[in-house]
């Protein structure tokens, strides 16, 4: 083999590779989308659309096909030329793809490549999951499912995480990273939105069912007591677990909260119009599936953050996962938060974004002043998506003042 022909293979062989962990990466959205996913093969610049009869685009077609079969999509469909067609969804896992065999559709020419590949599917662990990462469905009291996550190093002081509402944990996995090199952490995600529901409306979906999901977390873990960590929608279960459980919590830190204190001026325009779409889609499945079709239009893209996208978008995908979404963010949305703030008697950190147009910087200034002794941290240039992104950089705060709790009281 010459060395021309070893670099090519090598180049598709790192294509295979992006390949299938763009699908891992995007497998929340396919797998909940309706059958068949649509598909288009895009171009980059002003390079020409592949041509849709070529051998090379079939033999890329069955590639991605296989793919997408092994996280259980098994019906795939190409619109060659037709991306204007395809929900927004299905653009946003086209351009993906695309992305990640760099615009070429060459790459699973040659049998040896074709054979190749094939030994990667085989092999390929497309479940997300993770060695240092131990990942167990966990049954509630009242007989809810829940997919819950944990650290490795049990001996460490342990953190529960609470995660963003309806998000997939994947959206957090690198704080849960940057928490374990020190704590024992554990998190899980919303209840109905992940794994088997399908008595969804005998559900509870209050803040209080989400507290005790916290509480069943770190029973079953056999966690005395453990510090609570809340982000976004997360905060306001974190803050009422403390706020009800306080024996069972060392200290309480709330990462951008999306707090409704009854005040307009303390919403940013994002948070009211959540709050709004979130109580008209929790009216029933009908307002829910004439909202949720908003969301297939490809304008979407353009308000939602790339590095992100692919888990934000997961609870918007399919109008039953929408209507549960909506129920319970409807109900965070709804908790009566000022009486519960005086029942916290935790070390509490209160951390906020000076550039932050997703969660209201005022909401978190209230709250810190609300809760005796507790410090509010203001990130510059903080937001949601700095806060995703830039984990490095905001582990420290976390770590200080973590920390600082676990000092021995000086006499």
């Amino acid at each position: 083999m010459c060395l021309l022909e070893l670099k090519s293979m090598t180049i598709s062989t790192d294509a295979a590779m992006r390949l299938c962990e763009t699908v891992r990466m995007l497998r929340h959205l396919a797998i909940h989308l309706p059958d068949p996913v649509c598909l288009s093969f895009l171009a980059q610049g002003d390079d020409p659309l592949p041509e849709q009869a070529s051998p090379s685009v079939r033999a890329t077609e069955r590639a991605i096909n296989a793919a997408f079969a092994r996280i259980g999509v098994r019906a795939v469909q190409y619109l060659h030329g037709g991306e204007a067609q395809l929900s927004s969804f299905e653009f946003f896992i086209s351009r993906k793809i695309c992305q990640a065999l760099d615009y070429r559709y060459d790459h699973f020419d040659d049998a040896e490549e074709a054979k190749a590949f094939g030994r990667l599917l085989k092999h390929f662990d497309f479940s997300g999951a993770v060695p240092e990462v131990e990942t167990l469905h966990l049954t509630t009291r009242d007989n809810v499912s829940l997919s819950v996550h944990a650290s490795i190093d049990r001996e460490r002081p342990a953190i529960v995480l609470a995660l963003p509402c309806g998000m997939p944990f994947d959206l957090c996995r690198d704080w849960f990273n940057a928490l374990s090199e020190r704590f024992f952490v554990v998190t899980w995600e919303t209840r109905g939105l992940f794994g088997s529901c399908a008595a969804f409306d005998q559900v509870a979906v209050d803040t209080e069912a989400q507290v005790a999901d916290l509480i069943s977390v770190m029973n079953h873990y056999q966690l005395s007591t453990a510090h609570l960590m809340g982000i976004c929608g997360g905060a306001v279960i974190a803050l009422s677990a403390a706020a009800a459980h306080g024996n069972r919590v060392n200290s309480l830190s709330l990462w951008h909260g999306d707090y409704n204190l009854g005040d307009n001026d303390l919403r940013t325009a994002h948070q009211q119009n959540f709050e709004w779409l979130m109580e008209a889609a929790a009216y029933d499945r009908h307002e829910a599936s004439d909202l949720q079709a908003m969301f297939l239009d490809q304008a979407t893209l353009a308000t939602t953050p790339e590095p992100i996208a692919h888990v934000v978008l997961y609870p918007y995908v399919n109008p039953e996962l929408f209507y549960r979404y909506a129920r319970l963010n409807d109900a965070l949305n709804k908790t009566e938060l000022a009486s519960r703030l005086a029942n916290i008697t935790v070390p509490t950190l209160v951390v906020a974004g000076d550039a932050d147009e997703t969660t209201h910087i005022g909401g978190s200034r209230y709250i810190a002043a609300s809760i005796d002794d507790a410090v509010l941290h203001v990130e510059q240039d903080g937001s949601h998506l700095a806060f995703f992104a830039s984990t490095q950089y905001s582990k420290q705060t976390a770590f200080r003042f973590l920390e600082a709790t676990l000092q021995p009281a000086v006499a």
